[in-house]
């Protein structure tokens, strides 16, 4: 199976990986980046570390990790995180819950329309009115736009 796009593009959705100078032509027609003496390979390989530690929120424990939770401290409770299936800052915010034993729900507005014009309604219903940061939670029945904190998110549980 043999890849379609040039070196520096994903071959899965297109996006180009990085822009690093101009690349020299070696035999064979692929590119090196020739100012740091790096392959491309090399240098695609880091990246892809990069977006993978910051992107998808593999940064390790959140700053609230050391409290401690209690067994059943959140049975009752209702915790629904909207989300972007593309967003770091979900992945983050998933990570974090889930390390901290906050049970919850996840919809992805983009992949669920239906759930996308929930959300809207849910905020229009409690006066939020222009654009959503992601993710944005509803705690109990409250409304939490734009990527609240953990201890916000507590406060309503």
């Amino acid at each position: 199976m043999g890849e379609t796009a040039p070196d520096w593009q994903c071959p899965s959705c297109g996006v180009a990986y990085a822009k690093a100078g101009a690349p020299a032509a070696r035999p064979g027609g692929r590119a090196t980046v020739t100012e740091s003496g790096i392959g491309g390979k090399v240098v695609l390989a880091a990246i892809v570390l990069l977006l993978a530690v910051v992107g998808y929120g593999f940064i390790g424990p959140s700053r609230d990790a050391a409290t401690p939770v209690q067994a059943g401290a959140y049975e009752g409770a209702s915790i629904v995180m909207y989300s972007l299936t593309t967003c770091g800052y979900c992945n983050q915010k998933r990570a974090e819950l889930r390390a901290q034993g906050i049970p919850f729900v996840e919809y992805f507005v983009d992949k669920d329309a239906a759930r996308s014009n929930e959300l809207f309604e849910k905020l229009r219903a409690v006066g939020h009115s222009g654009g959503v940061g992601t993710p944005t939670f509803e705690v109990n029945g409250k409304m939490l736009p734009n990527n609240p904190s953990l201890d916000t998110i507590r406060k309503h549980l």
